[in-house]
């Protein structure tokens, strides 16, 4: 029998092909070696090194968050490698057993160091699993900027990009669609296998279908940093609701998107089509109050993020918290739900071979979930990185 078993009993299993209401799955080492329902065989309870009773508890896939700045008062672009762990702990207290860590736009020296910082951290022995990069940017749309610093946006220059993309470290880029000049980035990284999402935009309908052809996967934080949609000018979210080749991040948190057009969002691409994000900044996971983001004042309150002249500014949102506000907005149950927050995000960065499923031979990145869908444990791969 392998070592360092885990033999997880008395469990509701959702993540593969079926939903087994009482069952029992085994991970040796770091993968899932087999599951069932029902009660293990004998000789496997007696060879298991590591028992755990769920206690007719969930047993899930670990959530994947593609988009996220930070937490615990530190972001990606300027955090410590000891603020980065404290971040991963964090994240797999709710869930997360993979991340993207996401930087935004910022000078070019200030993404090289990030980049350096976050290279030494992968992927990570405390918490979450740092499965790449993200760059949200700074190739984005003045217009559309959001809480992105103006002065830092512009194009694509070759000569400071391509050390990005040769570094084998990014797995997505999020660029405006409608500039020319963005163009040969979108297909110098679909050539590298790195997904690209058209995130604060405001592409035309026939921009975006250009950068459909072009390489481009995915939508970011979909309705938000894009035009609202329009009968005569579908625009970017025309696109991203009706294109079947375009994905959806989703910002769940009941403020960037009302609850209504979640279910919207839902309706039009189905579960398949939408991948839950956070897009937490530095100050989630800390008491409401002040804080700073890229040097701009923001203000924490009611649930949300703000500039000072209103501006959401990221999030606060945790991923568990996402798919309850899902599944309540949308009045779908989870075994319905569950791919928006791990075989999704896994499929987009081309991580679906391993990760986001319950499957035998897979990454034992799991997580078990009370009937509040609150989180009792996260596993990455094959080890307890939060019990409560």
């Amino acid at each position: 029998m392998p070592e360092n078993q885990c033999l997880f009993r008395n469990a509701r299993i959702i993540g593969s092909s079926d939903i087994i209401e009482n069952g029992w799955l085994l991970v040796a080492n770091s993968r899932i070696e087999t599951f069932g329902a029902g009660e293990p065989e004998e000789n496997l309870v007696r060879a298991t090194d590591q028992m755990m009773d769920c206690q007719g508890a969930t047993l899930l896939p670990g959530f994947i968050d593609l988009h996220t700045h930070g937490a615990l008062g530190a972001d990606f672009v300027y955090g410590s490698t000891e603020q980065v762990e404290e971040i991963a702990a964090f994240f797999a207290e709710h869930g997360v057993t993979g991340f993207l860590a996401t930087t935004y736009a910022a000078q070019p020296n200030e993404l090289q160091q990030a980049l350096k910082t976050l290279s030494s951290q992968m992927p990570g022995k405390l918490g979450a699993q740092m499965l790449g990069i993200h760059l949200e940017g700074p190739w984005l749309n003045p217009v559309k900027a959001g809480a992105q610093n103006r002065a830092t946006l512009r194009s694509a220059d070759p000569a400071e990009v391509i050390p990005y993309l040769e570094s084998g470290l990014i797995r997505l880029v999020a660029v405006a669609p409608e500039f020319k000049e963005n163009h040969w980035l979108i297909s110098a990284c679909r050539e590298r296998g790195i997904t690209v999402a058209a995130g604060h935009t405001h592409a035309t309908y026939e921009e975006m279908l250009n950068a459909i052809q072009l390489g481009v996967s995915q939508v970011t934080h979909c309705f938000n940093a894009m035009p609202p949609l329009n009968h005569r000018e579908p625009g970017a979210l025309g696109a991203a609701l009706t294109r079947s080749e375009l994905v959806c991040e989703l910002i769940a948190d009941n403020v960037h998107v009302h609850p209504a057009v979640m279910d919207l969002l839902v309706k039009a691409k189905t579960p398949r089509g939408v991948i839950l994000i956070t897009d937490s900044i530095s100050l989630a996971g800390l008491p409401e109050g002040e804080g700073y983001l890229e040097g701009q004042h923001i203000t924490v309150s009611d649930g949300s993020a703000r500039l000072g002249d209103g501006t959401l500014a990221g999030s606060i949102l945790t991923m568990d918290a996402a798919l309850r506000n899902l599944i309540k907005a949308t009045h779908r149950p989870l075994d319905e739900l569950w791919p928006c927050s791990s075989l999704n995000p896994a499929r987009a960065i081309g991580l679906d071979c391993r990760k986001g499923q319950i499957q035998t031979g897979f990454d034992a990145d799991l997580i078990l979930l009370d009937s509040n869908l609150h989180v009792r444990l996260t596993m990455v791969e094959g080890q307890i990185r939060y019990k409560n």
